[in-house]
């Protein structure tokens, strides 16, 4: 009696292509643990938010409700902006978000400081300005 292969004998992956689905899992993988880190990043910010003053890198990553006091947008990360300290018109640029006191401010980075702010001792805080403070565009 002859015997039926019931069975298709197994083909080998050639290597390259071996290669390239294991590359290709490992990609989708970290992509899937970076969506993941990123889903769960953004939910830790929802339920503990900044304190007040702290530096935040988002504005996701401040409590709701926060009151603007300025006509413009509020400003992107990395733009350059104007601000009046103490009647000095200055050149800063956004570096991060706060808040206090219900209102949400911008923590800048300034390139040089007038000459009376100079020889004040400044705080972390000095660099957190709030809409009030922007100068207004022309």
């Amino acid at each position: 009696m002859k015997s039926t292969n019931l069975y298709r004998p197994a083909r080998r992956i050639p290597a390259a292509r071996l290669e390239r689905l294991r590359a290709s899992n490992v990609a989708k993988r970290e992509a899937r643990e970076a969506a993941y880190q990123a889903a769960e990043q953004a939910r830790q910010q929802q339920l503990t938010p900044a304190a007040e003053w702290e530096p935040a890198p988002s504005l996701k990553a401040l409590p709701g409700g926060l009151h603007w006091s300025n006509q413009a947008p509020v400003p992107a990360i990395g733009t350059t902006v104007t601000i009046n300290r103490d009647g000095h018109p200055e050149q800063a640029k956004v570096a991060a978000y706060c808040h206090a006191a219900g209102f949400l401010g911008l923590v800048t980075e300034t390139t040089h400081h007038a000459k009376t702010a100079s020889r004040k001792k400044r705080s972390p805080r000095a660099n957190c300005v709030f809409g009030s403070q922007l100068a207004l565009a022309a």
